[in-house]
């Protein structure tokens, strides 16, 4: 009787004709025309080379333009190549180097261990290197590492050229991959006339009182398309639009940097690396007047926070005049124990006290439409006596000490020929010339329109 035991060897299965199946793998990192060139070159290479040998089966050839070697995950024709070879569709994979294969050392290795646990070798034609040969992990480790410090050069040396341009004031490697509003025109950049459209709308719907997320809820509703051609606008990317100070023809770069050349990981700058200012340097989609403005509305909305809407329109623009608290809407119990809803201040403690050295509020509550009534009473009685209170308006367009009380100002002269009196409130109306109320501590409501005229009604 013996110990022995049989062992039966597996080889690998071959296509039919026992062909081995093979792809070539192509890539360059960006879209110049050398680099596409160079692209090209390769793709023709490998087309006839493979085509023409009879010893194996040509599968076809996977390339990536301008894609970066440093991540696999924007790679779609590498990932695409990954797939197939575990779909058992190739046998052999052949590149011209190990830098085309991918710059980080990683990943290179982690995909090519994959691939050599599929039975799949990779050849690197220029380093004369197969990852399945008895030395393949430790030559691919070394000239891999070599790949992703070359990159990590690369990147310097591009970042060093991008700051001599911003010191002498070149934008010609503005990305605007995702500028809302320009498009490149041979190696200018020019304004795209029909989405300047929709940044001018932004601008007007802002100055108007709109909030982000009102403009945004518009826009989405009249199924206008982001740059990147989705369906949806967010209330970050309309408020991105206000700030950006190239829709008035300047920019400053180098706003972010990237801490890492591998992942491309993106930070704030904040004084680790100098900035560049350049003034009208590209061409202006709004004024330099109104891009100011919408800054200047952006810091009194972060002061006074006014978050209303249509169905809560004096939501966050009430104050007590006592204390400075918000004014807030709450339900009285009235006799039969029904609940009404009505307004008081926010601080009112039932006559508790709210600490040493802050005022107390007496339970001042008024009905649920008296800050509406008021604001009608207020902008009629303006314009009962529109001669006085237009004198005082075009003294404030004129000699106000901020831009923006002097926009008010012409705005609100505009409005009271235009508008006139009004039979009911309007809230989007409110929203051109309310800038907010105030409970008094007789009760009454005082009406302060953003020109600074002010009424207690």
């Amino acid at each position: 009787m013996t110990n022995e035991k049989t062992v039966t060897p597996i080889y690998q299965k071959l296509p039919e004709n026992g062909a081995l199946r093979v792809a070539a793998y192509c890539r360059v990192s960006s879209s110049q025309d050398e680099q596409l060139h160079s692209l090209a070159a390769q793709i023709s290479h490998y087309t006839e080379v493979l085509s023409r040998d009879t010893s194996c089966q040509f599968v076809g050839i996977y390339a990536d333009r301008g894609i970066s070697g440093t991540q696999v995950k924007n790679r779609v024709e590498f990932l695409r190549l990954m797939e197939d070879c575990r779909a058992g569709l190739i046998d052999r994979i052949i590149t011209k180097s190990v830098s085309r294969f991918g710059r980080n050392t990683v990943d290179t290795l982690l995909y090519t261990r994959e691939l050599r646990g599929l039975g799949i070798d990779v050849y690197f034609e220029k380093e004369h290197l197969h990852s399945c040969s008895a030395e393949g992990e430790l030559m691919l480790t070394l000239m891999a590492a070599l790949a992703e410090s070359e990159a990590e050069n690369m990147s310097e040396n591009i970042k060093w050229g991008k700051r001599r341009r911003y010191e002498k004031g070149r934008v010609e490697s503005l990305a605007v991959v995702n500028l809302y509003g320009y498009r490149k025109d041979g190696g200018a950049l020019a304004v795209s006339e029909s989405e300047a459209e929709i940044i001018r709308r932004i601008y007007s719907e802002f100055l108007d009182g709109l909030n982000y997320e009102q403009i945004s809820e518009g826009l989405n509703a009249d199924g206008i398309p982001t740059r990147r051609g989705n369906d949806v606008w967010f209330n970050r990317t309309v408020m991105n639009v206000l700030t950006n100070e190239k829709y008035m023809g300047d920019c400053l770069f180098q706003k972010t940097f990237n801490i890492d050349p591998i992942t491309h990981k993106a930070v704030p700058n904040k004084g680790q690396l100098p900035q560049y200012y350049l003034e009208d340097c590209i061409p202006p989609i709004v004024s330099k007047e109104v891009w100011t403005l919408a800054q200047l509305e952006i810091q009194r909305r972060q002061t006074w926070k006014p978050m209303s809407s249509a169905e809560l329109p004096f939501k966050n623009r009430i104050i007590c005049g006592t204390c400075g608290s918000g004014v807030v809407q709450y339900y009285a119990k009235r006799k039969g124990g029904t609940l009404e809803a009505m307004w008081r201040c926010g601080s009112w403690r039932n006559g508790k006290s709210r600490g040493e050295g802050l005022p107390s509020c007496a339970q001042m509550k008024f009905p649920l439409d008296a800050p509406e009534k008021a604001f009608v009473r207020a902008w009629n009685l303006v314009v009962s006596k529109k001669l006085q209170y237009s004198a005082a308006l075009h003294r404030r367009a004129e000699n106000a000490e901020d831009a923006l009380t002097q926009y008010r100002a012409k705005g609100m002269l505009r409005l009271l020929d235009e508008v006139g009196k009004l039979t009911a409130f309007d809230y989007y109306f409110s929203l051109k010339v309310l800038d907010h109320m105030e409970l008094m501590p007789n009760g009454k409501l005082a009406v302060v329109f953003l020109s600074g005229i002010r009424l207690t009604v």
